[in-house]
């Protein structure tokens, strides 16, 4: 898969590099809005796996309850202290892509691997921040109301780069962790030029969609039906079918109302995509826990 990955990653490349920024915009908003939201669609269906025995319509209806309110309690968090809400969400997502890219070549759950998910997710995303400084910093304006200084950005990328490579020494040693440091440090190079290339909604929908978002159907797909094929892939699309069309519809109106301000628009999107990644984390930490 990531030889796919890799050859889709500089295929997006190339389209940066030939595209202005407002054509890279809409493909952003088109993967996203379909793989992206996709691969968080199905998580009521993950919640309720097949093999319980205790599935039914009452349980069904109490996790749906349970699950749209997270959701909407983290909107609500957004909208009374943005700043807390923006740091949780960066922490949350931090966490989310180091798992996805960490969790198969970890040994043992422990304290220390979640610090090297956090520090390794959040890495990427200071590099995709600091890569795109100024525009990061007018949407996080937009967001909580005023500028942060960019050497933040700077900082974030510095620690959490030194938190990763400590924990992954520290992992390696204890054989906890398997990786190939060569292989990680060619991905980490792949993800600087995409960055620094792209612009930050197109780097990021490069990223969150081809090495996050794809893989992570993959492995839902097999958890939920065994394997991965033209049969069960059906099954997942159609399962996540009426929480996938309500999600799109919501970051379709949102973008529709800003659609004069490019700013608030990529803000909302963000703030929107943050408000159901929080219970999306979750649900696939225990997805993961329940594989060991």
């Amino acid at each position: 898969m990531n030889s796919i990955i890799i050859v889709g990653t500089f295929f997006s490349l190339w389209l940066a590099v030939i595209f202005e920024d407002v054509i890279e915009h809409v493909m952003a908003y088109l993967v996203i809005l379909s793989f992206g939201i996709l691969h968080g669609a199905n998580d009521l269906t993950l919640l309720q796996r097949p093999e319980i025995k205790k599935k039914s319509t009452r349980n069904y209806l109490k996790i749906l309850f349970f699950y749209l309110s997270f959701v909407l309690s983290s909107v609500f968090v957004f909208y009374l202290v943005p700043s807390l809400a923006l740091i949780v969400f960066v922490l949350f997502s931090g966490y989310h892509f180091g798992e996805q890219h960490l969790i198969s070549k970890t040994i043992l759950a422990s304290f220390k691997t979640n610090v090297l998910f956090v520090a390794y997710g959040t890495f990427i995303l200071f590099l995709l921040f600091n890569s795109n400084n100024l525009a990061t910093a007018k949407i996080i304006k937009t967001i909580i109301g005023y500028y942060i200084p960019i050497y933040v950005f700077e900082f974030g990328l510095l620690i959490s780069g030194i938190i990763t490579i400590i924990f992954s020494l520290i992992l390696v040693l204890k054989n906890e962790l398997k990786i190939n440091p060569i292989e990680e440090i060619f991905f980490m190079g792949i993800f600087f030029v995409v960055f620094k290339t792209a612009s930050l909604l197109w780097g990021f929908a490069i990223y969150f969609v081809l090495w996050h978002s794809i893989p992570s159907l993959y492995d839902q797909i097999r958890y939920l039906h065994g394997q991965v094929n033209k049969g069960s892939l059906r099954s997942f699309v159609l399962t996540s079918l009426p929480y996938w069309l309500i999600s799109v519809a919501g970051l379709l109106f949102l973008l529709f109302l800003f659609r004069d301000n490019s700013e608030k628009s990529l803000a909302f999107f963000f703030s929107f995509l943050a408000a159901i990644t929080f219970p999306h984390v979750l649900v696939i930490k225990r997805l993961n826990q329940n594989q060991n």
